[in-house]
């Protein structure tokens, strides 16, 4: 920084911390000093603190909160890095919650800040604690789902929560399909969520989805092998039932076929295959291999 744009916004701090003591007259010039700050790597928490007490005090409420919406839909957010964004999008929470009284506006808000930096501590324990108060569990697994990958250690087993979420929740109300994919990413620790999805997924009637999250987590190198071997039977069920697609079950043939070469259900499948023209050369050989694994020695 130069010395001249140094001195400059020294002038910018003396004229904002001047009118935060004495009186608001331009609520958005405030909070774009502020942002410029953030910008330049300074919190300045206790100015975000004066300026939502200065509002209050001059009657700028109203205003300090249409700049907080302008902001956050501007392009000018959309230049910030993310963890300013959030910053921002967190003193626009506690601003409506605390100043404005209004708890869904600030609810957006941070609920904006979980999908830019999902597992923030603050804003995921303040969504929770407000879903939970709500009593909205659909809710409350979408808010998981985004938090699955990097859980903040205040979350505790969300594997378990979302199960005993899920379980319950009638078909008219669906977990979104985004969230589902997002939620595979605890299956590894919490295998049996896979049951969970997939029960939910055929409950809601999203065959397709099941046999996505089943393939996510099968994809997956931590995921238990043991378990993998039964979801792997459940997806060639899909596959070749009411997904219809049973092409798409041949690799999984293939596996089973490997650990149990003498199923005679899975050589029925396989059988099944080879009248499907683009996978009928591995189903033969699927079963070429099966036969001379499972041929006394």
């Amino acid at each position: 920084m130069t010395a001249t744009s140094d001195k400059a916004r020294m002038q910018r701090l003396q004229r904002l911390e001047s009118t935060l003591k004495k009186r608001l007259e331009n609520p958005a010039s405030a909070l774009e000093a502020l942002v410029s700050e953030l910008e330049l790597g300074e919190a300045r928490k206790e100015l975000w603190e004066e300026l939502h007490a200065a509002a209050m005090r001059d009657g700028k409420e109203q205003d300090l909160g249409s700049a907080y919406v302008k902001l956050a839909s501007s392009r000018r957010m959309q230049k910030l890095e993310l963890w300013n964004q959030a910053d921002i999008l967190m003193h626009a929470a506690d601003f409506y919650q605390g100043v404005l009284g209004d708890a869904e506006a600030a609810e957006n808000f941070l609920e904006r800040v979980q999908y830019i930096a999902p597992g923030h501590p603050e804003a995921f324990t303040r969504l929770e604690r407000r879903l939970q108060a709500l009593g909205d569990p659909r809710r409350l697994v979408e808010l998981y789902s985004l938090v699955a990958e990097a859980p903040p250690p205040s979350a505790g087993d969300i594997g378990a929560k979302v199960v005993n979420l899920i379980v319950p929740l009638p078909a008219s109300a669906p977990i979104s399909d985004d969230a589902c994919r997002r939620l595979v990413a605890l299956t590894p620790t919490d295998p049996g969520l896979l049951d969970t999805l997939e029960t939910h997924c055929r409950k809601t009637k999203r065959i397709g989805l099941a046999c996505v999250v089943i393939e996510m987590a099968l994809a997956n190198p931590s995921f238990p092998k043991s378990i993998a071997l039964k979801q792997r039977r459940h997806v060639i069920d899909f596959y070749m039932g009411d997904a219809n697609a049973p092409g798409q079950a041949i690799e999984h043939v293939e596996e089973l076929l490997k650990h149990y070469p003498a199923d005679e259900k899975l050589h029925e499948i396989a059988q099944r295959l080879l009248s499907v023209h683009e996978v009928a050369s591995r189903a033969a050989a699927a079963l070429q291999r099966a036969r001379a694994q499972a041929r006394p020695a």
